[in-house]
Parts: C-alpha cells; sequence; structure tokens
C-alpha cells in the first residue's frame, strides 16, 4: 500500500508542471475552459485532507491503545494526543490557505 501511494506522489508531482499554462484572460475563466488553478487546489486540497484524517486516525488509536496499556499515564498521553493533533490540524490549514492563494493568482 505504502509502495503505491509513494508512485502516485511522485507521478503527481511530476505531473503538474506538465499541466502549467501562461495566465488565460479574464474572459476565458467565464467560457466554460477548465481553470488547472483551481482543479490543482482541489486535487490538494483532498489529498491533505486524506493524509490529515488518517493521520489522525492513527494517532486516536495509539493513544487509546496507550491508555488501554497505561490508565495511570492518561495525563501525559492526552496532552501529547492533543498536541499531535494541532499540529496535524494545522498543515491542514497551511494547505487550504496555499490553495487559495494559487486560486487567487
Amino acid at each position: 500500500m505504502k509502495k503505491i501511494l509513494f508512485t502516485l506522489l511522485i507521478v503527481a508531482f511530476f505531473a503538474l508542471p506538465a499541466l502549467a499554462e501562461e495566465a488565460a484572460p479574464a474572459e476565458t475563466a467565464a467560457s466554460g475552459r477548465v481553470l488547472w488553478g483551481v482543479l490543482g487546489a482541489a486535487f490538494a486540497i483532498g489529498l491533505v485532507g486524506f493524509a490529515a484524517s488518517l493521520g489522525q486516525g492513527r494517532a486516536v488509536a495509539a493513544a487509546c491503545d496507550g491508555l488501554a496499556r497505561n490508565p495511570g499515564a492518561a495525563g501525559p498521553i492526552r496532552t501529547t494526543l492533543l498536541l499531535g493533533l494541532a499540529f496535524i490540524e494545522s498543515i491542514a490549514i497551511y494547505a487550504l490557505l496555499i490553495a487559495l492563494l494559487a486560486i487567487g493568482k
């Protein structure tokens, strides 16, 4: 599974410059043509959302496993879990900001 995901990421990374083109006139956006910046931003947000949710799920599962093994360590495990979830969520927010900046150009 990891090899397939890694291969897809590499292909997507190297395929994106092939989709680059010069800025279209304002009238082209209304004519029904595909706007590649919007499509790329949507792809990026979807990929980051998938990765962030997968990471959050694994973090919560590991925290539950740690609490089941050692209930006395609930405080430090909870603190570390919340800090890790905040970092994962901040990555998703940064990706959203970058996608919005890519659409705005």
